[in-house]
């Protein structure tokens, strides 16, 4: 508890941590108001699907372009610039929708590859914010991972307020206030002003031997940053993550409607989940763990699988609940020690980049999960999604542990 402690003392953190969620919550309002929007606007359930996607695809592509950008210019220009180029499109959206949904889908993607990146932005700037106690970034990271869930709390609730006082494009009115507020409560504070990427080498975890060579005066090359070692190995990791947590949120949803028989109680069983992830996120940041990150990551990953044996059991509300919160309690550190690991494996100058392109993986694979959840929980209980949301972060867990190892063998043979 003592490095939690130290570290929200610690000057601006907790400002950047709190102001980055603020500025990220239309990830989780913009998808919601985008189908709330497009169903009255009578489109199909198809089309309003559609703009989802679009700003979905739109975030997994953009981030790693403005990651890679703030990189070479800093971050306050760069998110104050993207985050009201983003309201703009977010209006457009507004003007053109009751005219043409193919138009507002193109300006969807367009918004949603203009998302300011304060997730890897926030990341970046971690190391200097904790200090050089690796204790302390490590804990940094576990609280940053639970909070997050916050935003899939707090976004689609606002939206409904949103909605309900007025219509889905006050809602979006809304998000686009939130967002822009958020992010130049961020990008004008000082550890963001202050911030450059070449004086930011990946921090390395005490004793990592694998330090790196000199600085270079130029631009890394655009392959670099998920080229460093292991870095596409986290990559992946990002997206079988990604993938079991898509999984959760259709056969949440697919549970509640077949066994349940009330499609409503997803809601709360979703935050269940997202309870279990900020607990775990912050019982994670109290603890000192002693070991290494490369062994512990092993570990979380095979409990975080065998931690959804319980959801394959549940037959009721509270139950699964419960067995929900318990899995999603083991998400937090797991994700917070992956930030670790790629933290420390990435280039210097390409730090903020090599985070985008890790939040980018996540969504690629929640979207992929999301969609194998749908075909397998179209009958039964609905809990089959769950036993290959398990299966699915065990072979994380397999994969990690034989590549690792195998790299370490392989190391010294090279030098």
């Amino acid at each position: 508890m003592s490095d939690l402690r130290a570290l929200v003392r610690r000057p601006y953190a907790l400002r950047m941590l709190l102001s980055a969620l603020v500025g990220r919550l239309p990830e989780a309002m913009v998808p919601l108001a985008l189908l709330l929007l497009a169903r009255a606007e009578h489109g199909s359930y198809a089309t309003a699907g559609a703009l989802a996607g679009a700003f979905a695809i739109g975030a997994a592509v953009g981030g790693p372009v403005a990651g890679r950008i703030i990189d070479r210019l800093g971050q306050t220009v760069v998110l104050i610039v993207v985050a009201v180029a983003r309201s703009a499109a977010l209006l457009g959206i507004v003007l053109v929708a009751p005219s043409s949904l193919a138009v507002a889908a193109a300006l969807a993607a367009a918004a949603g590859a203009l998302t300011p990146p304060l997730e890897p932005a926030l990341r970046a700037l971690w190391p200097d914010l904790a200090g050089d106690d690796e204790h302390a970034l490590s804990a940094a990271y576990e609280l940053d991972a639970g909070a997050q869930e916050l935003i899939f709390v707090v976004g689609p609730l606002l939206v409904a307020v949103a909605v309900a006082v007025g219509s889905p494009s006050t809602a979006l009115h809304l998000t686009s206030a939130v967002g822009l507020l958020g992010t130049l409560a961020f990008a004008l504070a000082p550890p963001a002003r202050g911030w450059r990427a070449g004086e930011h080498a990946a921090v390395r975890e005490a004793g990592d031997e694998q330090a790196m060579g000199s600085r270079r005066s130029h631009a890394p090359a655009w392959s670099a940053a998920v080229r460093a070692p292991q870095v596409g190995l986290l990559l992946t990791l990002g997206v079988l993550a990604g993938a079991a947590t898509g999984m959760v949120n259709v056969t949440a949803t697919a549970f509640a409607e077949h066994t349940l028989e009330n499609r409503d109680l997803a809601g709360w069983l979703l935050a269940a989940w997202a309870v279990g992830a900020l607990a775990g996120g912050l019982g994670a940041a109290a603890r000192r763990w002693t070991l290494p990150p490369e062994r512990r990551l092993t570990r979380l990953l095979v409990v975080f699988g065998l931690a959804f044996g319980p959801a394959l059991l549940a037959r009721s509300t509270p139950a699964m609940a419960g067995a929900l919160a318990l899995s999603g309690a083991f998400l937090a550190p797991t994700l917070a020690c992956i930030f670790v690991l790629t933290g420390a494996r990435a280039l210097p100058g390409t730090i903020t980049e090599t985070f985008a392109w890790l939040t980018s993986s996540f969504l690629v694979g929640s979207a992929a999960g999301a969609a194998l959840a749908g075909t397998l929980s179209g009958s039964g209980s609905g809990v089959r999604g769950f036993a290959v949301a398990g299966a699915t972060v065990l072979l994380a867990a397999a994969l990690w542990e034989l590549l690792r190892t195998r790299s370490a063998v392989l190391a010294p043979r090279r030098r």
